[in-house]
């Protein structure tokens, strides 16, 4: 028995070794081997496929040692012959000579290539379609996972071994070199790129018989996955024969090999890395500089074309070539004679570029120390609170603006905005970005500030910094200025400031002071203050007892009864949406000594409200409604939150706030202890999830009248601009050698405007509020190459305007209102361009297709609501008053919003005579 397991263990060893044998990669010294190679470059859409474009390039070569080293050979790729054909247009072919000028030499040990040799006159183009070559023979025998460095980058490579078939798949290729290339962090004006490699291989006597290999990559954009591009490269390895070679090259190392071959030449030879190299490209007929594309796009750029289509496309243009210029062309065109009127709009593009040399350019046109100019800073900050990758420059710089403490209090705490926004958008990335000294100095600062400050004012400029930031080192700061400031705005402000915070790892600890705050355990608190911690509460979950005991504090407390109404609407509104709190809801309702009359017969009229804007098969956009009264029954707090969601994320776009206290007076119905609390109002405006800088309409009877007495009958713009959404930039390696740019660029020009017309001699108003706007996105996928121009193009536009229009008449009592939404039918158009040059054909030939879509509304809020006002109109009276609220934002436009919240207070007097 034990020779007969000897023997069986001899067999089994003789045919492992008989096995690896048969399929480990050589080449023999003294023989040239011929091959047969060609590869496939194709574009279309990644989601709906139509005609493809492309080419193909087929090649012969011989293959050969010419030095060996230990176990390093250095061999010598020579391509005999070579010719390329369009792929739409297979008549389309010719030779392609200098690919067959100069032979390629790399160093292979064990089936891994190592360093490449090429001379040095040979082009970029040429050596990457080599590299791609040579990858195929970069081959593992033993079957497994392994890092290698190819010609796509580095990777992960898995091998499959099958007899002497072998399947190499490659995954989670990274770029060598990553200088240039982008991303927006957030998710949902982001793009889900995709990628897959896999070569199949059959050798056999130790040489590669075929190999046939393909990769495709994908981008798709995440708000409208209809946009989307894909580019697949297919690669095929025939063995034709071998043959007796030169002899080898007598030399002591491959240095010394590689000079004998070049002695004599001129050039010398080029020492490379597999990974293929990006081509330096010079400016071409196509490329423009940014002031000879300023004379084209001058007028587009104008405030009036703002929110139109011709803006957001002329915007782009201009930002692609700012991004390839320098800090001299960008200061030509911002400092240029035509570029007088649009200086805003160019402080946009410059703002976006996101480059060293465009924040040189502005700061040399942009000043700071002068009080009463301050539109210009005013947009560089705006512009620059969106930016989608900002560098570590413009940190420094705007940190450095933060400490000068400016002259104008306006500016100031826009730059604490500001700041506290572009650290949100440089921390999104890094899981931890306080390594950077920058960040840590701008969280030193602000916590050492904050506590420094005495008055109101300034702990609100450091608090609403931090909740733009939404660092997580900033929640011990906010909770403890939450839980313990003795001014209910700060509080308040504090509690708003967690809302872009990651606080799942806080959640007991944040948990904890909000329930803290909301039952008033410690202190009182304002009823604002206990609502803001209210909604954080239901948003990040709690357990059934803890809203048991939320439910069970709105049927006993009735000294806040308007919190216990809101908290009751708030409740039944986030249950029709979220089935997790439905579920737990649905258990503390299962008592019947919760769920009776006393619980939901509540005597307030707060309200809160969500419902759909419109719906979409990628997207849905709701609004929500959201207010609170105050004992007197008279609005104390609103707000209109506008929101996207998908699959990837849900993005907050605009939350119109008014406040509004002593307003009782005004309407002879003031509760105890308000008579003589002085009549204010305001604004704040977050928009894209960045607190801008609120507004006060008004402090005091005057102001009141002020404002009415200089309401604008014509339209006045509030807030304009291009903001930009998209931003992609990437390039893609291809397995056979070659790089494609992978850009995607989108902008939105809005402008919200406004006018009114008030008259207390015939007791009525009219006013039109008109948010107008246009989106652009362009994107691409295409070789980046001279040599060769093949790729495609997508892009959508689209234009759209909302009317709220609101007629009052308050002559004689009941008051009569009418409110109006108006939205015309939105059109859209999709357009994709698939192109394809070769050195053989030198007009561009290109396939156009274009659609255009035209979406109908058909589930818009009030959009033809007249009646009598009555008490059940609180929630209609509310959007009037929110979205007038925006246009107070402008700082031309002073007194727009508070005359439309006079006629709410109008409104409102009915239902208390």
């Amino acid at each position: 028995m034990a020779g007969s397991t000897g023997v069986n263990l001899k067999c089994i060893f003789i045919f492992c070794a008989l096995f690896y044998e048969c399929f480990s990669i050589t080449f023999g010294p003294g023989k040239t081997y011929q091959y047969k190679y060609e590869t496939i470059v194709n574009f279309n859409e990644a989601v709906s496929y139509g005609k493809t474009v492309g080419f193909q390039l087929s090649t012969e070569f011989k293959i050969g040692e010419i030095f060996r080293a230990g176990d390093t050979q250095l061999l010598k790729v020579q391509v005999t012959t070579a010719s390329i054909s369009s792929f739409a247009r297979p008549e389309v072919k010719g030779e392609l000579v200098k690919l067959i000028k100069y032979p390629i030499y790399f160093e292979y040990t064990d089936g891994v290539i190592g360093r490449v040799y090429t001379s040095e006159v040979e082009s970029i183009f040429c050596a990457n379609v080599k590299k791609g070559l040579l990858s195929l023979f970069q081959l593992q025998e033993t079957e497994g996972q392994r890092d290698e460095i190819d010609v796509a980058g580095e990777c992960s490579a898995y091998y499959a071994v099958y007899g002497g078939r072998i399947t190499k798949t490659k995954q989670n290729c990274q770029n060598v070199e990553i200088a240039g290339e982008y991303e927006n962090v957030n998710k949902m004006f982001g793009v889900s790129p995709d990628n897959s490699f896999v070569t199949h291989y059959d050798t056999a006597d130790g040489i590669i018989k075929s190999a046939t290999g393909s990769s495709r990559h994908s981008i798709v954009i995440n708000a409208r996955p209809q946009l989307s591009a894909a580019v697949a490269a297919i690669q095929r390895l025939h063995y034709v024969s071998d043959a007796a070679g030169a002899a080898a090259i007598s030399a002591n190392n491959i240095k010394e090999a590689l000079d004998l071959i070049y002695k004599g030449e001129a050039k010398k030879y080029r020492e490379m890395l597999l990974p293929s190299g990006p081509e330096v490209q010079e400016c071409t007929e196509n490329c423009e500089k940014p002031v000879s594309i300023l004379q084209n796009v001058k007028e587009d750029l104008t405030s009036e074309k703002l929110s139109k289509i011709v803006s957001g496309k002329a915007y782009l243009k201009l930002l692609r070539a700012f991004r390839n210029s320098g800090k001299a062309s960008i200061e030509e065109v911002l400092t240029h004679k035509d570029s007088y009127n649009i200086v805003k709009q160019l402080i946009d593009v410059a703002a976006a570029t996101q480059t060293p040399a465009a924040h040189e350019a502005l700061m040399q046109l942009i000043t700071f120390t002068d009080e009463s100019a301050i539109d210009y800073p005013e947009r560089f900050i705006f512009a620059s609170a969106y930016t989608t990758h900002p560098g570590e420059y413009l940190l420094k710089g705007m940190l450095e603006l933060m400490k000068k403490k400016v002259p104008n209090e306006s500016l100031r705490e826009s730059i604490a905005l500001g700041m506290g926004a572009v650290v949100n958008s440089f921390c999104k990335p890094y899981g931890n970005c306080l390594e950077y000294s920058t960040i840590a100095e701008y969280v030193n600062y602000v916590e050492t500030e904050l506590k420094s400050c005495e008055e109101e004012e300034c702990k609100l400029l450091y608090v609403r910094s931090m909740g733009n930031a939404g660092l997580a080192k900033f929640l011990p700061s906010l909770l403890n200025q939450a839980l313990n400031s003795k001014s209910s705005t700060v509080s308040l402000t504090a509690i708003q400031g967690l809302r872009r915070m990651k606080i799942s790892g806080f959640k007991d600890q944040v948990n904890q002071v909000l329930k803290s705050i909301f039952h008033q355990n410690k202190r009182n608190y304002d009823s604002s203050v206990r609502i803001a911690a209210l909604e954080i509460l239901l948003q990040n979950g709690i357990s059934t007892g803890g809203l048991r005991n939320i439910v069970l504090s709105a049927m006993y407390d009735q000294t806040e009864f308007e919190v216990s109404t809101y908290l009751i609407k708030r409740m039944k509104d986030l249950s029709e949406s979220d089935p997790k709190f439905r579920s737990s809801l649905a258990v503390v309702l299962s008592d019947p000594m919760v769920n009776n009359y006393n619980l939901f017969a509540q005597k307030g009229k707060s309200s809160a409200f969500t419902g759909y804007l419109a719906e979409t098969s990628s997207a849905n956009c709701t609004y929500g409604l959201y207010q609170e009264n105050t004992k007197s029954g008279v609005m104390k707090k609103s707000a209109m939150v506008v929101n996207v969601l998908n699959k990837q994320a849900t993005q907050p776009l605009l939350t119109f706030g008014i406040y509004a206290d002593g307003i009782e007076a005004l309407v002879g119905d003031a509760a105890e202890g308000e008579e003589s609390t002085e009549a204010t109002a305001g604004l704040s405006l977050t928009m894209m999830d960045v607190l801008l800088r609120p507004v006060e309409f008004f402090r005091g009877m005057s102001g009141l009248m002020t404002a009415v007495w200089n309401a604008p009958s014509e339209p006045v713009s509030a807030l304009q601009g291009n903001l930009l959404l998209q931003d992609y930039s990437h390039k893609i390696h291809l397995s056979n050698g070659l790089i494609v740019d992978a850009s995607v660029l989108g902008v939105a020009s809005i402008d919200l405007s406004g006018k009114i017309s008030i008259s207390l001699w015939y007791k009525n108003s009219h006013s039109v509020i008109t948010n107008s706007g246009a989106l652009v996105v362009e994107g691409s996928l295409q070789i980046d190459s001279e040599e060769l121009k093949s790729g495609i193009r997508f892009s959508t536009e689209s234009e759209a305007f909302i009317d709220f229009q609101t007629d009052v008449d308050f002559a004689e009592m009941p008051v009569k209102m009418c409110l109006q939404m108006k939205r015309p039918p939105i059109s859209s158009r999709n357009s994709v361009e698939k192109f394809e040059k070769t050195p053989l054909c030198v007009p561009q030939w290109t396939l156009t297709n274009e659609a255009q879509k035209t979406i109908a509304i058909d589930r818009l809020p009030f959009q033809n609501v007249c009646q009598y006002v009555m008490k059940f109109m609180m929630v209609k009276i509310l959007i009037c008053a929110n979205i007038s609220a925006t246009f107070k934002y402008s700082m031309n436009s002073k007194i727009l919003c508070p005359v439309l919240y006079i006629q709410s207070l109008f409104l409102l007097q009915d239902q208390y005579l």
